[in-house]
């Protein structure tokens, strides 16, 4: 094997927005070319909201004390790169993606079997997914890897001239056009001359709300940061019937987004004897299921802060804590299906880069530890209030594959 190492960095990019007046395109331009049956989603829906909830107490937070991240975005990728692995390797990106069997076949299926429902959205809904594969033209790909990647996740793999100092310009403006502007820059110039490929998702969402909130009503009011301290902030209020939860732990709601109501974010306040950080460290999978489960319709009136977020993290330490290090390994990690040339691969970076706008229109953008948190919801004599006026967790789920698209924690709304 040759002495020189060089790099894989994988990048997952996303945008979630909600604007002001909102577009209602439907779906991607993306047409899946490989075969496999509508259902295999479900082989991986489960083991990708798993992985969020594993990450949701690994990831760091930014300057406020807030995340926003990816667990679709993440597994998607990471589905791409496992075409690519061998051995021990694979074996590790393997139990992070909590895949019963290790045939890459499956997992290309399920994924492509995801990324096909997640295009059919409705109107009001603008739901963005691409993938982009780009290589050091010193070096070839595979042929099984190039084929898999762009049959099952319709990659675009391009070839780039490493020296050039345009090189890294072109693969920030496909990040533009894929994120409709919202990310302007995943990559700086010049690229790493040992660089030999890297691996990019990007997801765009812009969702107008079934119920949009009253511009009128929206004033300041003050929101309780964990640490004592009060900022005001605009909270936005909406008084209508949705689906809400109440335990002795949390209060919840769902605000779905268009007239069929195919996505939703759920809004997860902690009860007053709690805080979100505590939440946190018993939230799983299971749980949030569980939680699914018992929402019931409710009439109620809700105050929900505006807010904005730009945040960014790299997530190696992350997935080494939850098990997978031989990829980061100069040394042992195999991508030996990846190239044909002889060269040592690893993974060098795996970051995501994240926006978030929240407004009145819209957003444009497991275990053990269970058995404290199986409660049913108590009952509610409507109609329910719920304040969203201190620290709270967050979900954007698609309900047609009960994927989590994303997830989040807001500390300082402001």
């Amino acid at each position: 094997m040759s002495k020189k190492y060089v790099i894989l960095v994988f990048l997952a990019a996303l945008i979630f927005y909600i604007s002001g007046c909102g577009t209602s395109k439907t779906g991607t331009d993306s047409v899946i070319n490989a075969s496999f049956d509508k259902q295999d989603y479900k082989k991986i829906t489960s083991a990708n909201n798993q992985l969020g909830f594993q990450l949701l107490n690994r990831v760091k937070p930014n300057d406020k004390g807030n995340t926003l991240f990816s667990p679709t975005s993440l597994f998607i990728a990471l589905s791409m790169v496992y075409n690519g692995a061998e051995e021990t390797t694979k074996d590790e990106i393997s139990q992070i993606l909590h895949l019963e069997n290790k045939r890459s076949t499956d997992l290309n299926r399920a994924n492509a079997s995801l990324l096909s429902s997640l295009m059919e959205q409705p109107e009001g809904i603008q739901l963005q997914i691409g993938n982009s594969i780009w290589l050091n033209d010193q070096f070839h790909f595979q042929e099984a890897f190039t084929d898999k990647n762009t049959d099952y996740f319709n990659a675009e793999i391009e070839e780039i001239d490493i020296n050039n100092p345009d090189a890294a310009q072109k693969i920030n403006d496909w990040i533009k056009k894929s994120t409709n502007n919202k990310i302007t820059e995943i990559t700086d110039s010049p690229l790493d001359p040992n660089l030999v490929t890297m691996l990019i998702n990007a997801i765009y969402f812009n969702g107008q709300w079934t119920y949009a909130f009253n511009e009128a009503q929206t004033t300041n009011r003050n929101f309780h940061l964990e640490n004592g301290d009060t900022k005001q902030v605009p909270m936005m209020l909406l008084k209508e019937k949705l689906n809400y939860l109440e335990n002795k732990y949390v209060q919840a709601v769902s605000l779905p987004y268009s007239e069929e109501k195919k996505m939703s974010m759920n809004i997860f306040l902690p009860k007053k004897n709690t805080s979100l950080s505590e939440l946190k460290t018993k939230l799983t999978s299971d749980i949030w299921q569980q939680w699914q489960s018992q929402f019931q319709e409710e009439e109620g009136t809700v105050q929900l802060p505006k807010f904005q977020i730009e945040y960014e993290t790299t997530l190696n330490d992350a997935l080494q804590q939850l098990g997978m290090t031989e990829a980061f390994d100069k040394q042992n990690a195999n991508f030996q299906k990846m190239i044909q040339e002889n060269n040592q691969l690893w993974i060098s970076d795996i970051k995501q880069k994240t926006y978030i706008e929240v407004t009145e229109q819209g957003t444009e953008a497991a275990g053990a530890t269970s058995i404290g948190m199986e409660t049913t919801s108590a009952p509610i004599d409507p109609p329910f209030h719920m304040e969203v006026n201190r620290p709270f967790f967050f979900t954007i789920t698609d309900h047609e594959t009960n994927s989590i698209l994303f997830m989040g924690t807001i500390y300082n709304p402001s």
